[in-house]
């Protein structure tokens, strides 16, 4: 039972910031989906992004072992119900809300005030220190995957490239 209310904590929060981040975004003054990257990318930019955003997964975790040994024992022991929530919080809706309010919100608030590559490494920045629970080690490369976050959310005009990125460095991590 532990399991399985832990997991739907989980999914309550990131879709209570899901929800939270899309009213602000929506009460914005100079609302436009654009601005925030409501629009559909561009298949080129985002396998592109895609493809080299795996690719630095793959590389960090065999040089620095971020991710450890693969266990798929936990998944085994925790009831059905615990493992479906989990994968819907951390692959589903975490990276959703997460991108929505660092690569939507606060990637568009920047946007208007300072230069691109500081807006990218603000919001890289900031997003790898809701992770301090980690290693320090795990939040350089956070801020590395923060950083190419920000240049697929910029170059491809979308915030559906960095969520789907981020959706799937999830499911890689967790195994």
């Amino acid at each position: 039972m532990i399991a399985i209310a832990s997991a739907a904590t989980k999914v309550g929060i990131a879709a209570a910031v899901v929800t939270l981040a899309l009213a602000r975004i929506r009460r914005s003054r100079d609302y436009a989906p654009e601005k925030f990257g409501f629009v559909r990318p561009s298949m080129r930019p985002l396998l592109g992004f895609f493809v080299a955003y795996m690719a630095w997964m793959i590389a960090s975790d065999m040089f620095v072992d971020w991710r450890g040994p693969w266990d798929f024992e936990p998944w085994r022991k925790a009831p059905y119900l615990a493992s479906v929530l989990r994968l819907i919080a951390v692959c589903g809706l975490g990276p959703v809300a997460e991108e929505l309010v660092f690569r939507s919100l606060i990637f568009h608030w920047l946007s208007e005030r300072l230069a691109m590559p500081l807006v990218i490494a603000i919001t890289a920045l900031s997003w790898a220190l809701l992770h301090y629970s980690y290693s320090w080690t795990v939040i350089a490369i956070i801020v590395v995957d923060g950083v190419l976050l920000g240049l697929a959310r910029w170059k491809s005009g979308s915030v559906v490239t960095p969520i789907l990125m981020h959706a799937a460095y999830n499911l890689y991590a967790i195994w």
